[in-house]
């Protein structure tokens, strides 16, 4: 009896000393502690030009928290909006701060919109004048690579043969004689043209005299007949 007694309290003080089960550690719940975007300047030469930005948040272990909520603003719609999901999309040049925030963590990136032009287009390339002084407006439209209009774009204009078809600097052409000659529109690199020919039509024959009175027998008059055209301009030749 007195052994078994022995072995009982024995047994009684290695569980007292800890020879059982150590507790379990609980885990830290995790804490969003920092948030960066993929991108932090972002520069746009097109309007309606895309770019995405993703915002990353991690906690205090630096785990990624895929799960987190990220809100997206913009400080200037105007310039550029932003969707829920952070794609910025420009709208006009202009500059803007994009915001992503994740509780009271925030991240910026700055976005810049500049348009570039991409394409020069006449509003005609082939011109043709029956009549001399004959006028013909040109002009021209400089777009960004997704087609939208660069307002305010500066164009040069250009004749090959300025006695044959002159050109204004607002692209206004004028026939000066018949020929043929190249007009040319350029903004920065690029350039567009236009071919000329002006070939004189007669529309109007008019006499010198069209009542002729004799009072003698081999009496004379000289006659002259000119031909215009429709401009009234004299079609030599």
């Amino acid at each position: 009896m007195k052994k078994i007694v022995a072995c009982s309290l024995f047994s009684l003080l290695l569980a007292s000393c800890g020879g059982g089960d150590s507790p379990t550690t609980p885990t830290p719940t995790p804490v969003a502690t920092s948030i960066t975007l993929s991108a932090t300047s972002v520069r746009l030469i097109s309007l309606g030009q895309t770019f995405p930005i993703s915002a990353t948040v991690k906690d205090q272990n630096g785990a990624s928290m895929s799960g987190a909520t990220v809100t997206w603003a913009t400080s200037a719609a105007s310039v550029a909006t932003v969707s829920s999901t952070g794609l910025v999309t420009s709208v006009a040049d202009g500059t803007a701060t994009i915001t992503a925030t994740s509780g009271s963590l925030s991240a910026t990136a700055s976005v810049t919109v500049a348009q570039a032009a991409a394409n020069l287009v006449l509003s005609d390339s082939i011109l043709t004048f029956s009549s001399l002084a004959g006028t013909t407006q040109l002009t021209a439209t400089v777009t960004d690579a997704n087609g939208e209009t660069v307002g305010g774009a500066t164009v040069t204009w250009a004749t090959t043969d300025a006695a044959v078809a002159t050109v204004s600097s607002t692209g206004l052409v004028t026939s000066v004689a018949d020929g043929t000659a190249t007009i040319t529109a350029t903004s920065g690199s690029l350039s567009a043209t236009a071919s000329v020919t002006v070939a004189q039509a007669a529309a109007n024959l008019v006499l010198s005299d069209s009542i002729l009175t004799f009072s003698s027998l081999a009496g004379t008059t000289q006659l002259t007949a000119t031909v215009t055209d429709a401009n009234g301009e004299t079609i030599s030749g």
